[in-house]
């Protein structure tokens, strides 16, 4: 599980993203990322750092979709959101500014 944990931080340190916001994207508790973050816990699952591996190629490879995903992931609805435009439009629509940490990730 070590493994896991060193590739889990090696990726978190290349996204480069504040714990608010890389909790909201990976939606985890920040208790929970604090302590794989510090070493405190070391057995991560390999779902985690799938997710975190994903959240680097989608940022790396599709800017547009992963402010997207962002902004999904920010008002807490299912993934498959994330391509709809339409239901893109409504999410904007009703909650007009994104929450702090997604807004200071999308406005870097």
């Amino acid at each position: 599980m070590a493994d896991n944990a060193n590739e889990f931080l090696d990726y978190v340190r290349r996204l480069d993203i504040d714990q608010p916001a890389l909790c909201i994207l990976l939606g985890l508790p920040r208790s929970t990322l604090n302590k794989w973050i510090n070493g405190t816990v070391t057995q991560i699952p390999q779902v985690a750092v799938t997710a975190v591996r994903m959240l680097w190629f989608m940022r790396n490879s599709d800017e547009a979709l992963f402010e997207k995903w962002a902004i999904v992931q920010d008002f807490g609805v299912t993934a498959d959101y994330a391509v709809n435009d339409r239901v893109q439009e409504f999410l904007h629509t009703i909650k007009r500014e994104p929450s702090p940490a997604i807004k200071k990730l999308l406005n870097k």
